[in-house]
């Protein structure tokens, strides 16, 4: 994440307002070192990429085999810089060409991951929406290739936004303002939501529908990491994009709400269903949901050699049970195209 550009005094703040940012990346400042009773296990550190290149991301484990993380993150970028306006609309152009390949998605637990280790997972399947840009619309969902033990998954809102006045607890594994590497898990606790879109705050941030603003909290490395409802302990949004990590506004999370058939065909991939924030897992059909068009991105491959991990090919039932849910993804879609 770079700076977020305040808007011209003699804009027209309802048609005409942009908020333009660096390179698509984001650390917690003002926050602690997430490593006592207080910690929050289910956040993960994502190191993305292959052939020796690595980008560090966070996430948060929905499931035991389903990351919940910002689409920038597992995208293949074609812009250094995403430029938005109020209605969550591209002003500078696509800002991706598909997805990295899912076996580059290294997931970590812990607070403070050894990344030069073998990761405790790898993606086997990406779940995005399939248009070219990240706004309004920067999430991701990357299916593992199994389950990660001893680590409670966290519940999701799916069926609500968010408030403006509502807390979060932001967490990631970005740059802090410790002198603490970059790397390790930090947490922010009573960071309030400024603003929901759709619409420009008081701050001049221009916001999507699905997006709110934060202030002083998350920058680089942070990229994906959740907030964490401090009503509920729910996710309610992933960290996309923000300005200046010392400034008190401006930054952005996308919202987990208003995606329900992504996470639907993501576990319809994975098995099981996500726990929503009541507690109760979400059915087929139950919820408001909006209609994006999605794009998967399955790997059936090896994953790529990399400096620090490695896999062994699929065996022959993992093709078979990704054959299937694959099948059911596909009739599911058909069924919604028949009530259309």
């Amino acid at each position: 994440m770079g700076c977020a550009a305040e808007v011209p005094e003699n804009a027209d703040v309802a048609t005409n307002v942009t908020v333009a940012t660096g390179a698509v990346e984001t650390n917690i400042f003002g926050g602690e070192d997430d490593d006592d009773q207080d910690a929050v296990p289910s956040v993960v550190a994502l190191k993305v990429g292959s052939e020796g290149t690595f980008e560090l991301c966070s996430g948060a484990l929905i499931a035991p085999n389903v990351v919940l993380t910002a689409r920038h993150c597992v995208a293949n970028s074609i812009t250094t810089s995403v430029s938005c306006d109020e209605r969550g609309r591209s002003t500078n152009g696509p800002h991706v060409a598909g997805e990295q390949a899912p076996s580059a998605v290294a997931v970590y637990t812990g607070a403070s991951p050894k990344f030069g280790h073998e990761p405790d997972a790898v993606g086997t399947a990406i779940v995005t929406p399939s248009s070219q840009y990240l706004c309004d619309s920067d999430i991701a969902l990357v299916v593992l290739d199994h389950a990660i033990a001893g680590v409670e998954p966290v519940a999701v809102r799916l069926d609500a936004g968010v408030a403006a006045g509502e807390t979060i607890r932001s967490v990631g594994y970005g740059q802090n303002d410790k002198r603490m590497p970059i790397g390790t898990r930090f947490r922010k606790e009573g960071v309030t939501v400024l603003a929901m879109g759709s619409g420009v705050s008081e701050s001049r941030t221009a916001l999507g529908p699905h997006e709110f603003e934060v202030g002083r909290s998350i920058c680089q490395g942070d990229s994906g990491g959740p907030a964490i409802s401090e009503d509920t302990g729910a996710v309610v949004g992933v960290v996309s994009r923000g300005g200046d990590c010392q400034e008190d506004f401006g930054h952005i999370y996308t919202t987990t709400a208003g995606w329900t058939e992504l996470f639907d065909e993501a576990f319809a991939l994975a098995g099981g269903a996500p726990i929503v924030e009541s507690g109760q897992p979400v059915g087929g059909e139950s919820g408001p949901r909006a209609k994006p068009i999605r794009s998967a991105t399955a790997d059936r491959s090896e994953a790529a050699p990399s400096c620090s991990a490695s896999r062994a090919p699929a065996n022959g039932g993992a093709s078979l049970g990704l054959l299937l849910a694959s099948a059911l993804v596909l009739a599911a879609r058909a069924r919604r195209r028949a009530r259309a």
